[in-house]
């Protein structure tokens, strides 16, 4: 049995019974010359894959929610002119619906939520048009020429709680005036003048990896590692990329407000290295790395390359920010430095310093309105508390969380982290496909950012996909060797839930400093019969946390399986934690 998640697309024949019985011969007919003329072939030019045929009906997976959005509503435009000479009385329409779920393929058949859930919104979308899950809605945000119709929360059949859809409006073909045109396309991915140093984005300068094999015909090869670094870069909200260096050197006394990637490429025989380096605008180096590969395929190294220094690029640049603002007068400080000092103390556990870290964000909205990353750090703020499982009323806390959060998604778009906080928020109010719809559009727009991975990796653990959570968790690592410990938490905590109760304490073991994590060592310890020391880690989380209760953490963290909260409050339990 194989489980993935998927976009998938269901269609349905209205009133095919009916039609059946006035035609049924011209109704087989017509409907045939639609699916061979029609449909296969806009699914098959949007990337789609039909996975099963049902009379009047059809499934079919897209690897994108873009492009399943936009094959609907293509097919149903056509419909529609196909219709125009058609008697009233038979014409064929098709309801079709669209969903983000689970689907589990076995023995040639597809189950599971993901496939349930798209039918019983295909059977609610009006004849001709297109329903769609919030999970779709909020995925495709407002990157098409397509707006949609919230039809609210609806009671589908069989489906245990009601879901909220909206209906794709495809009979209008310019944009709503309520979607700019300047957010239907995402941002150009190179930057050619010196933008301002007011723009709260950091400036990085790449310059073309220099060819040191001695060998012209090598350049391709140097040529093309930095074209798909810069394009990986890119997709980072928090940098403008400039592929070139600056037009003139930057004086020793030059505030370090930019930074500067450089590297050369090497082949010697059936080896290649290739060494890059970050360095400030004081020529301060930040980064340095060398990556070995043996030549056999060079589009493989070229695609880890463009993974792994991309990544390592954002965590240290942002590192080398925060240490520098820290450094400033608070009276020289604007919107952007005021973020990084947010930053810096946003995940203290001590109260002073989040009530500075929210001074700082409120202070960096304040300076500049139309900044996101201001709003997003007052919303990580409310998602921390839950998370460490401070006395706070839950809808309250995620109702501030999700104001925050959709006041920042609505002034950044394509901010990859904007998307990831919005998803936390969905995933403990308990809209799991909401939740990974968010975590899956935040992956597209920055594919490398390990801390949005390390965060799915926890997400997918409460979701009761913990195959899942440990490769993502373990994409993270690897993509970011300096890692801060919590990686290894949330990998952690998907080992502990799956019963591996020594490759989970042999992470924890690994962490510097566990902080809120020894909630997870105690468990672990007490599910390994080690007592005392579960008793030692629990005493180390009560006096970080004093609060900290079973009841209370039991009744909020969002797990979708009961039994995998149960085999963490055992542990809990079996390590003296108080209810």
């Amino acid at each position: 049995m194989e489980q993935k998640l998927s976009v998938i697309m269901a269609t349905d024949v209205v009133g095919y019974s009916r039609l059946m019985e006035i035609d049924e011969k011209g109704t087989l007919s017509a409907l045939k010359k639609h699916r061979q003329e029609l449909l296969d072939a806009k699914v098959a030019l949007h990337h789609g894959r039909i996975i099963k045929l049902m009379g009047d009906g059809m499934l079919v997976e897209f690897r994108a929610v873009e492009e399943a959005v936009l094959c609907a509503v293509e097919i149903q435009r056509e419909m529609r002119t196909r219709n125009t000479n058609v008697r009233r009385d038979r014409q064929i329409e098709f309801r079709i619906g669209i969903n983000i779920g689970d689907i589990l393929f076995e023995d040639e058949d597809i189950y599971g939520d993901g496939v349930n859930v798209a039918a019983r919104i295909e059977s609610i979308a009006r004849p001709g048009g297109v329903a769609v899950s919030a999970s779709v809605r909020d995925t495709v945000g407002n990157r098409l020429y397509v707006s949609f119709e919230d039809a609210g929360e609806q009671a589908l059949k069989n489906i245990e709680r009601p879901l909220r859809i909206f209906n794709v409006i495809i009979d209008d073909d310019t944009p709503s005036k309520h979607t700019p045109t300047a957010l239907m396309a995402p941002p150009s991915l190179n930057v050619q003048d010196n933008p301002a140093n007011a723009s709260n984005r950091t400036l990085l300068y790449v310059s073309r990896f220099v060819n040191l094999s001695g060998d012209p015909d090598q350049e391709y090869f140097a040529a093309g590692i930095t074209e798909d670094i810069v394009a990986a870069l890119s997709r980072f909200s928090g940098l403008n990329v400039i592929v070139r260096l600056p037009r003139s050197e930057p004086q020793q006394n030059a505030p370090a407000t930019h930074y500067t990637l450089e590297g050369s490429v090497r082949r010697l025989g059936n080896r290649v290295r290739v060494n890059a380096n970050l360095t400030n605008a004081l020529h301060e180096h930040i980064w340095a790395e060398k990556y070995d590969f043996d030549l056999v395929d060079v589009f493989y190294i070229q695609d880890e390359l463009s993974q792994s220094i991309p990544a390592a690029l954002n965590i240290k640049i942002e590192e080398a920010e925060r240490h520098r603002v820290l450094g400033k007068p608070l009276t020289a400080l604007r919107a952007y430095d005021f973020y990084l000092r947010g930053r810096h103390l946003e995940m203290s556990l001590n109260p002073d310093d989040v009530r500075l870290a929210r001074e700082m964000f409120v202070a960096a909205i304040n300076d500049d309105p139309g900044y996101a990353r201001g709003y997003l750090g007052l919303a990580w703020l409310e998602i921390h508390r839950l998370k460490w499982n401070e006395r706070v009323d839950l809808e309250t806390t995620l109702a501030s969380a999700f104001a925050s959060a959709s006041k920042a998604l609505e002034l950044s778009p394509y901010d990859a982290n904007v998307h990831w906080a919005l998803g936390v928020v969905y995933l403990w109010r308990g809209e799991a496909e909401r939740a990974i719809g968010c975590y899956e559009r935040g992956r597209e727009l920055a594919p490398n950012n390990c801390d949005l991975l390390a965060e799915y990796c926890d997400a997918l653990g409460y979701l009761g996909r913990l195959e899942d959570a440990t490769r993502i968790g373990e994409l993270a690592l690897r993509l970011n060797p300096s890692r801060p410990d919590w990686y290894l938490w949330n990998i952690a905590a998907s080992k502990y839930l799956s019963g591996n109760y020594l490759e989970a304490l042999s992470l924890l073991e690994k962490m510097a400093d566990l902080g809120s994590a020894y909630r997870l060592l105690a468990a672990t310890y007490a599910q390994l019969g080690r007592l005392e020391d579960a008793r030692r880690a629990a005493s180390e989380l009560l006096k970080l946390n004093p609060e900290f209760s079973i009841g209370r953490y039991s009744s909020r963290a969002p797990y979708r399986d009961k039994a995998l909260l149960a085999r963490y409050v055992e542990g809990l339990r079996l390590a003296g934690l108080p209810e």
